[in-house]
């Protein structure tokens, strides 16, 4: 009998190509400098207003620790300012990932040789490669469509697309960020029955109203847009087409849509999503999660699914520690194997 297989993924899932915890502070403030040196700072309040926003966030993130705790904090008390910082959040994870940047970066760590206190960011984690290399499977024997094998899903904390990104290495050339949706859902807004369900929502996307008695509300797709790998030039593409008379209109509030939000109806739609795929789930694979307290509400929903049958679940990770689970169930107890030491791929059982 096939197992269903569901991988969990934390941050630490994308360690090898984004920064989290505290890196992620230090590099939204090495952005916003890199982007404040061109004269498109100065000409544009709009541009100039998100720059100083994704520094400002920033270093939030280093002083509360994680952007997602400041995040909590604004959605407590100060609902207008979280808005502004899920814009800046996209935009800089669309940044990262869209720019050069990593590539340069990389050089010049090289030039120091110090191989003790170095990361080097890859533009994919290659872990997410080789998992897709077992996994993908042709739609049709004579088609050029992909699909994940249906006993697999995925339910990630994560605003990156690296999962996604790593599809369409295995793609066509060319296919779109669209076409690559269609394949393999992931897009909250449009599919019902998510192949990849991101609880917090990701980067890359949003919303206007520009005219929305004629067009009603817009789904802006900034990933296929974008041309250029210049951070000045992809902030000039992402906020100066025609159709971005949504520079004053726009609303990533949709796709930054933090799973504790219990009034965003996209949040509600993702929790309710991942519960489902947690229902029918034999095998979970926890990937880099560290189990945030404030997560804490939205990790006992879903692991009170899993106590409806014999989940069997493995926790990779090199702090991984059985309690943070146990603490999820009220009285079954699931067969926990912790993965410390094991960290260049992920895991896969060889019952797949």
């Amino acid at each position: 009998m096939v197992k269903n297989i569901t991988y969990l993924l934390g941050a630490g899932a994308s360690y090898n190509s984004c920064p989290i915890l505290n890196e992620l502070g230090n590099k939204m403030i090495e952005m916003s400098q890199i982007l404040k040196n061109d004269e498109i700072y100065n000409n544009d309040d709009f541009i100039r207003g998100i720059i100083d926003d994704i520094e400002y966030f920033g270093k939030k993130a280093i002083e509360y620790g994680t952007i997602d705790i400041y995040a909590r904090k604004l959605y407590l008390n100060d609902y207008s300012k979280l808005e502004k910082l899920k814009m800046a959040i996209s935009v800089f994870f669309t940044l990262w990932h869209k720019t050069d940047n990593i590539e340069k970066e990389n050089l010049e760590l090289k030039k120091r040789n110090d191989k003790n206190n170095i990361k080097f960011f890859e533009m994919i984690d290659k872990r997410y490669m080789s998992l897709l290399a077992t996994i993908l499977e042709k739609q049709k024997v004579d088609s050029l469509s992909l699909k994940i094998k249906d006993n697999i899903n995925f339910v990630t904390w994560n605003y990156d697309l690296q999962l996604e990104r790593a599809l369409k290495k295995f793609c066509n050339d060319g296919t779109s960020w669209k076409e690559l949706h269609n394949q393999i859902a992931f897009n909250i807004k449009e599919n019902e029955n998510l192949k990849i369900c991101h609880l917090n929502g990701y980067h890359g996307f949003f919303e206007t109203d520009f005219m929305p008695h004629k067009y009603g509300k817009k789904e802006i797709n900034l990933l296929d847009r974008i041309t250029s790998t210049n951070p000045t030039e992809i902030i000039q593409e992402i906020f100066s087409k025609k159709d971005v008379t949504i520079k004053y209109e726009s609303s990533f509030v949709n796709y930054i849509n933090y799973a504790w939000e219990t009034k965003n109806k996209f949040s509600k739609k993702a929790r309710e999503q991942a519960k489902k795929i947690f229902s029918k789930t034999d095998i979970l694979i926890i990937i880099g999660y560290s189990f945030p307290p404030f997560n804490k509400r939205v990790d006992k929903e879903l692991f009170k699914e899993l106590g409806k049958q014999n989940t069997e679940i493995f926790y990779q990770d090199p702090n991984a520690v059985d309690e943070f689970i146990k603490e999820l169930f009220d009285t079954s107890k699931p067969k926990i194997t912790c993965i410390k030491n094991k960290n260049n791929y992920f895991h896969l059982p060889y019952s797949f």
